[in-house]
């Protein structure tokens, strides 16, 4: 009964570290998008990007142009293009431009 407490106690420890490993290895991304001019743009944006790997939060900042922002998110796939992003928009890809996707380091 210990051996069994004890066992299942370093398997829970065992999945958080590499729940927390898992997430600080993830990769940070900046898309600029175009059209955006209200926060249900920004929502729809923000809907759009969650279905790409690994992503689940997303801020925006006011982009170099007019009714543009930079969404910057961090996903778990370290090699997500442009168009991806935009296959995520889907029908929304009609209103909204993605102008670049921009990986940090």
């Amino acid at each position: 009964m210990f051996f069994r407490l004890v066992v299942t106690a370093l398997s829970a420890l065992s999945l958080a570290a590499s729940l927390h490993a898992a997430d600080t290895e993830k990769a940070s991304y900046t898309a600029t998008v175009s059209g955006v001019t209200c926060s249900a743009c920004k929502a729809h944006v923000e809907v759009a990007l969650k279905k790409l790997p690994g992503v689940d939060g997303v801020t925006f900042e006011k982009g170099d142009k007019e009714e543009t922002v930079k969404a910057n998110f961090k996903s778990s796939s370290s090699t997500l293009a442009k168009d991806d992003v935009v296959t995520a928009l889907g029908k929304d890809a009609e209103t909204y431009t993605v102008v670049a996707l921009d990986k940090s380091k």
